[in-house]
């Protein structure tokens, strides 16, 4: 049903009670109808409400929403790239109660806006801000300074946010989780306000995908300073060697670790072995990566739950018998990519690793539908497949695979299987040809 303008008036009119409303999507009302926010009796006691992608709201709706939900607790704002400062200046005015405020794609915001939140919520707690190019770091340093109760900062594709941003947050003291993903000027000084700041000991997980500029020096300072830490994501981070990913295999405390595209080798890996907690590890594209690493890494990963290898060329299947014979708590594993593996390398994961329910082992040229009836066999748990772009691999295996219950993701064109090659009207009395599979293009493996 379509939430019009009519629907919101009701809301705002009789509901006196509500505090949780998601009107998220919802394009069919009108300013006319968030004016009852103001004026009704109903609506005055949320605490959350989510008007994301409600980009009919003009500036003066923002302004009767904001008088009329004065104990506001937590607002998202996401996917409103028209909405200007003065609008979220209402809500900073009118609801200082504010403790959760999300402005994802909320891309036409400026330095103005944060200022703003600086000045008038100093109880904030959980800020997001995703995908806004007009930031800089002298706004976002305000913020750290005006709201020093903050535990969770997620600062996203920001790429004028820089290492200045983040003096403001040396001094708060509860920050729990950091995500500075694809805020590209961000560098090893940057985080050390961070890492060193009151927050290091406290902090549980920081994401610093692709952050192009932070290497060995910032992992040297997280396993001084971090030890409660449980994810870390150095994605992309190509000043990421072995001499840092050594010092992160003594955090007994670190659970999830993503170093995938990073400069990485066997050296790292064996560190990494010393942590018997790791649940989740992601080292896809690591090209420096070798069957002598994975064996020493799995050898004593024995509650290993996620694996990602995927695009490690280097890797064969005498790694992947130590991985399914060592890690028999996988759940999710990736290798796809790996063009050295065959058959072989599948027997093994299915006598070994009978808790698979992911497996992608997609563009891997070799396999065969051997590789599916050992999964067949061994992996009775198996939900989802994924073997596009693997040639030898035909359609009657995978109707197999799929009549267990297992959703299979392939590049096989099954309309035109089922109807054949159409032929010139020449050779409509002759015998059709055989048809084979057609591959799409190689889908994104990240």
């Amino acid at each position: 049903a379509v939430v019009s303008t009519q629907s919101t008036g009701v809301l705002a009119r009789h509901y006196v009670n509500i505090q949780y409303l998601s009107l998220a999507g919802c394009t069919g009302f009108s300013t006319a109808g968030v004016y009852y926010f103001m004026v009704g009796q109903g609506l005055h006691k949320l605490s959350h409400l989510d008007i994301s992608g409600c980009s009919q709201i003009t500036h003066e709706g923002m302004r009767y929403i904001a008088r009329g939900c004065p104990l506001l607790h937590s607002l998202a704002l996401n996917k409103l790239a028209r909405m200007k400062d003065e609008s979220l200046y209402f809500f900073t005015k009118y609801c200082p109660n504010l403790k959760a405020l999300h402005l994802r794609h909320a891309s036409s915001l400026t330095d103005t806006a944060f200022m703003h939140i600086a000045e008038n919520l100093p109880r904030l707690k959980t800020l997001c801000v995703e995908g806004n190019h007009n930031i800089t770091g002298a706004s976002i340093k305000m913020v750290g300074r005006g709201c020093p109760d903050l535990i969770h900062l997620f600062i996203i594709d920001c790429i004028q946010m820089c290492d200045t941003g983040l003096k403001g947050f040396s001094g708060t003291r509860g920050l729990r989780v950091v995500n500075l993903g694809d805020c590209i000027r961000i560098s090893d000084h940057g985080v050390r306000n961070i890492v060193d700041g009151p927050s290091g000991p406290q902090l549980r997980e920081l994401n610093l995908t692709n952050c192009l500029r932070v290497g060995d020096t910032t992992l040297f300072r997280i396993a001084q300073r971090c030890q409660s830490l449980a994810y870390v994501s150095f994605c992309y981070s190509e000043f990421v060697t072995d001499a840092g990913v050594e010092l992160l295999g003594n955090m007994q405390a670190l659970r999830s670790l993503d170093l995938s595209g990073c400069a990485v080798g066997d050296a790292g890996l064996a560190s990494l072995g010393n942590n018997p907690n790791f649940r989740n590890i992601s080292l896809s594209e690591c090209n420096q990566i070798t069957d002598v690493g994975i064996q020493k890494m799995c050898s004593r990963l024995l509650l290993l739950e996620t694996l990602d290898i995927s695009y490690c060329v280097n890797v064969t299947d005498y790694a992947t018998k130590f991985l399914a014979f060592s890690c028999r708590e996988l759940v999710r594993l990736n290798i796809a990519g790996c063009t050295q593996l065959t058959d072989t390398s599948v027997s093994y994961i299915s006598g070994g690793c009978h808790y698979l329910s992911h497996l992608n082992m997609s563009n891997i040229p070799n396999m065969t539908d051997k590789a599916l009836r050992f999964l067949r066999r061994g992996c009775k748990l198996l939900q989802r497949l994924n073997v596009t772009i693997c040639p030898n691999i035909t359609y009657g295996a995978i109707q197999r695979v799929e009549s267990g219950g297992c959703v299979v993701s392939h590049s096989i064109d099954v309309k035109e299987m089922k109807l054949g090659p159409i032929l010139p009207l020449s050779q409509t009395h002759k015998r059709p040809m055989s048809v084979g599979y057609s591959i799409f293009p190689i889908p994104n493996h990240a």
